[in-house]
């Protein structure tokens, strides 16, 4: 992304009150929500058919998974806040 779209977006962010995401972040929810998931799959095999191990790798892959979806959500809305900029500075642009 070009330092001219970069400046619109912080300008855009700032006039509507928000707080710039981080990238970094969400990838790190993601890659922990992916390991959270993988761990709760392991437990829910090697556990016995209703057993605590299994009840409670359910509940880590959940909880695993929701980690990871938020991460990509982060990522969306950072995607959109950018294609936000660029169509206002489009449109703003003379014909």
């Amino acid at each position: 992304m070009s330092e001219e779209r970069e400046r619109s977006v912080r300008a855009r962010q700032q006039q509507l009150g928000y707080e710039p995401l981080s990238r970094l972040w969400a990838k790190g929810e993601i890659l922990l929500g992916l390991a959270a998931a993988g761990v709760g799959l392991m437990l829910m095999v090697r556990g016995k058919i209703f057993g605590a191990e299994e009840i409670g790798g359910r509940v880590v892959f959940v909880l695993g998974g929701d980690l990871a979806m938020a991460g990509h959500r982060s990522h969306l809305y950072q995607s959109n806040n950018e294609l936000a900029a660029y169509l206002a500075d489009e449109i703003r642009k003379p014909s």
